[in-house]
């Protein structure tokens, strides 16, 4: 009996033991659903590898329609990866999606970085004539794609999702569908931003699919996916006002509510858009202070008040007796209605049209040129540029404290120190104030957030063409509508547009301003400007750089037939389309209505 016992105790133990080994085996095997998202990845990754050999292998035998054929599959199967690359892996998805020009980088900007990935890949295979040596280039640039593949499948290994960061990764996609993905921004050629979208639906509804989320989620991202997925969709008639409202807004409202309901946290990221935010859309989404240095000053009332009255403020200028406000007048949606201001200097205007204020906060960079990142640094650029205001903040404290006023503003302002009144303290409290100047309230904002009766329906065709045919939402992207690259903005591009010196048409010359290549000289930067707001843009006459056109019905004219080279300038690395866009005067008349309703409703109080 007791041997029994034993033996009984004994075969219990390793019974205990065996389940034991069992149930662990069955844990570790039991993935979470970011390990899944992980086997996703690594599963759609090597078969993006596969479907872009498979198009290496066909580079010769294939006709044109069957290249396009294997383009658009590597593509369909890039974008069920978008999410996660540009995620992790930006300097990665812009060798592979990015657009098809040069770049540089912003610490060494004479390092020119040629083009390369999907869309150079399209623009060879969309060309004409069918050459050897175009297929040589298709050849080529598979092989820079399958270079940056194998570049992430080296780093697979190492890569761990978080719940977090998938559902911040999705989200940021999402933005990216709707800024970019819808417009065009990166299937110029092809012309299949549709059918891309569908994909990218697609693989976001897949990798919810992997954690429990509720069926109202699965159906909104479902109703969506269909939306764009509709056989012979037409790009330039789909509108994109009622996806935006009725489709794609209550999907990322669900996305956020399933995240809530998950208890899954949102990333403690700074960033221009709050990652806590519903969507891209909501009045508070943006945060300007992401764009200002770590020692800006804090937006109280009494930085605000001060920062104001220095705006209005002569004395900056030493004796020139200009003030901020001389330039960037309130009842002016703070511009001037010149071509150019008068000079300090010279008889002559300055050299450039003075810009709106109206969110100038939320963007990287300053200026037409980008050479300044800060507000701060802009307001000492300009008070001490000696045709602007020809001032020197270095003297400007002993003259603001002759102002009685002013030494209290300052102590009220900067309780914490005991010398406020600073050359510092000038810049950071104008700053301060520019960067109140921020207003996301018109009413096409409105009707995106679900005021549908705001808008006229002349209004949502002109966006719908802005956002379509008239390619302007590849460059002024949605929905700040400036060159603040989404879904991060942590980036402004410029564009060469080929603007001329003066409105005459029949004669046209190109404007001698050589933009950013005046900085840095790098030769595919002559005549590149910053991509400005189209918000309260009907109130900013007049437009462009040089301030050569007095209405909007001038620029859109201009845009319509190619821009400078579609006029007949020489302008060979235009980045603006030179084909004409074969836009009516109702189409014209139309998206000028759109850019009408992009006035902030604050407008009133300028």
């Amino acid at each position: 009996m007791p041997f029994r016992l034993i033996r009984f105790r004994a075969g219990g133990r390793a019974l205990l033991l065996g389940l034991s080994v069992l149930l662990f085996s069955f844990v570790v095997l039991r993935k979470t659903p970011a390990e899944q998202v992980k086997a996703y990845y690594s599963a759609h990754l090597n078969q993006l590898h596969a479907t872009l050999t498979h198009f290496q292998e066909r580079t010769y035998s294939a006709d044109t329609s069957a290249l396009r054929h294997e383009f658009a599959a590597c593509r369909r199967q890039y974008k069920q990866l978008e999410f996660a690359i540009e995620y992790y892996y930006p300097h990665a998805a812009g060798r592979i999606n990015g657009a098809a020009l040069p770049e540089t980088e912003p610490g060494e900007p004479g390092e020119v970085i040629p083009p390369s990935g999907f869309q150079v890949l399209e623009e060879y295979v969309y060309a004409a004539p069918d050459s050897r040596s175009n297929r040589d280039l298709v050849h080529q640039e598979i092989d820079n794609l399958l270079f940056q593949v194998r570049q992430l499948e080296q780093q697979e290994p190492y890569l761990a999702f978080s719940n977090e960061a998938v559902f911040d990764a999705l989200r940021l996609n999402l933005y990216r569908l709707a800024a970019k993905g819808v417009s065009g921004f990166d299937s110029p050629a092809a012309h299949a931003s549709l059918p891309e979208a569908a994909a990218t639906l697609q693989a976001t509804r897949e990798v919810l699919a992997l954690y429990e989320v509720p069926a109202t989620l699965t159906t909104q991202l479902r109703r969506c996916e269909a939306a764009v997925a509709i056989p012979n969709l037409d790009f330039n008639s789909f509108d994109r006002a009622r996806f935006f409202v009725r489709y794609f807004n209550p999907a990322l409202a669900a996305l956020h509510q399933t995240q809530q309901q998950l208890r899954i946290p949102f990333v403690r990221e700074r960033r221009a858009v709050r990652p806590e935010a519903a969507s891209f859309f909501v009045a508070d989404a943006f945060n300007a202070s992401f764009f200002a240095p770590a020692d800006a000053a804090a937006p109280t009332p009494a930085v605000l008040a001060l920062g104001e009255a220095l705006f209005k403020e002569p004395v900056l200028s030493g004796k020139a007796g200009r003030s901020c406000i001389s330039c960037h007048a309130s009842n002016r949606a703070y511009t001037d209605g010149l071509r150019v201001n008068s000079s300090l200097l010279t008889d002559t205007g300055l050299e450039r049209n003075t810009p709106t204020l109206l969110n100038a906060a939320l963007q990287p960079d300053q200026f037409y040129d980008s050479r300044v990142h800060y507000l701060e640094d802009q307001v000492h650029a300009v008070v001490s540029n000696k045709a602007e205001m020809g001032g020197q903040l270095s003297a400007a404290p002993a003259l603001l404290r002759k102002k009685g006023s002013y030494a209290k503003l300052f102590t009220q302002a900067f309780t914490n120190e005991k010398q406020p009144l600073t050359e510092r303290n000038i810049r950071r409290a104008v700053a301060a104030y520019v960067r109140s100047l921020v207003g996301l309230n018109s009413r096409f904002d409105q009707y995106l957030r679900g005021d549908t009766a705001v808008l006229s329906g002349q209004e949502i065709i002109g966006f719908n063409l802005f956002m379509g045919k008239a390619q302007c939402g590849t460059c002024h992207y949605l929905p700040l509508f400036n060159g603040t690259v989404p879904p991060l903005y942590d980036k402004t591009e410029s564009e060469i547009l080929g603007v001329p010196a003066t409105a005459d048409t029949l004669h046209p010359t190109l404007d001698p301003d050589q933009g950013k290549f005046l900085l840095y000289g790098v030769a595919h930067q002559k005549h590149a400007f910053k991509t400005p707001t189209v918000r309260n843009t009907a109130l900013t006459a007049p437009y462009m750089h040089n301030g050569v056109y007095q209405t909007l019905e001038q620029v859109l004219d201009f845009y319509n037939k190619g821009g400078g080279t579609g006029l007949g300038l020489a302008v060979p690395n235009q980045t603006l389309a030179e084909d004409n866009l074969n836009l009516s005067t109702a189409e014209q008349q139309a998206i000028i209505a759109f850019i009408k309703s992009l006035n902030d409703a604050r407008e009133v109080a300028y």
